[in-house]
């Protein structure tokens, strides 16, 4: 990740919110180095086939930032613009530095975000980071395994941003799956390096045969892009 400077955000046109994007992202640079020890061991498998990621893997992570790239943030922003999305699904809150951009772009169309996160700790802190940069009147944040806080859903979504833990993408796109509309993006987190854990997902948003095409396409960080047509 590069330098953090506030021309990195410059497209949300939005002082609070990159006050608050700078801030987060300078902590999660500090969580650097302890995450390269922890996957330094599985480097050669990350730059390979990857790594079969497993959630009951995860107290590590507990307290960990693993953001998206500024320039990830960027493109969603515009992305949810482009699209004129009002109603936009994340699967994984964490801090809620995803979750600004994409409350940002849900302000400017008069929408909203709908966001899941299971860590307490991290949902607290991610509603005052929202409400610090403006924008927690955009934002819902479900507790509890998004597949079950989920599954009662009723809203169609225009957006989905799935980063949560990557063997999960499948399991919570099926869940919902009936609430995409036509036109809808879906966009995938980690497809470099994790590929494993969401082959299934890979597999079957690749395959134009169940009604989407899909591409991976590079962002400072890879992203599967998948449009239901």
């Amino acid at each position: 990740m590069p330098r953090v400077t506030p021309d990195l955000f410059s497209i949300l046109h939005d002082p609070k919110a990159t006050e608050v994007l700078i801030k987060l992202y300078k902590a999660a640079l500090g969580q650097v180095p302890k995450m390269i020890l922890h996957f330094l061991p599985k480097v050669f498998k990350m730059l390979g086939k990857g790594i079969d990621w497993k959630t009951e893997n995860e107290a590590y992570f507990n307290d960990k930032y693993i953001p998206i790239h500024p320039a990830q943030g960027a493109f969603l922003y515009l992305q949810a613009r482009a699209l004129n999305a009002k109603n936009i699904l994340e699967l994984g809150t964490s801090y809620g530095i995803s979750t600004i951009y994409l409350a940002k772009a849900a302000k400017d169309n008069g929408g909203k975000v709908t966001s899941t996160e299971y860590l307490p700790h991290k949902i607290k802190a991610a509603r005052k980071n929202l409400e610090d940069a403006g924008l927690s009147e955009y934002a819902e944040i479900l507790e509890g395994d998004a597949r079950e806080t989920l599954k009662n859903i009723n809203t169609s979504f225009d957006l989905v941003l799935l980063d949560g833990w990557p063997d999960l993408v499948f399991p919570v796109f099926k869940l919902i799956e009936p609430n995409l509309k036509k036109g809808a993006v879906i966009i995938i987190d980690d497809v470099e390096g994790f590929q494993p854990s969401m082959q299934n997902y890979l597999d079957y948003a690749r395959n134009p045969a169940n009604g989407y095409l899909s591409d991976t396409i590079k962002l400072k960080k890879a992203v599967e892009y998948t449009v239901k047509i």
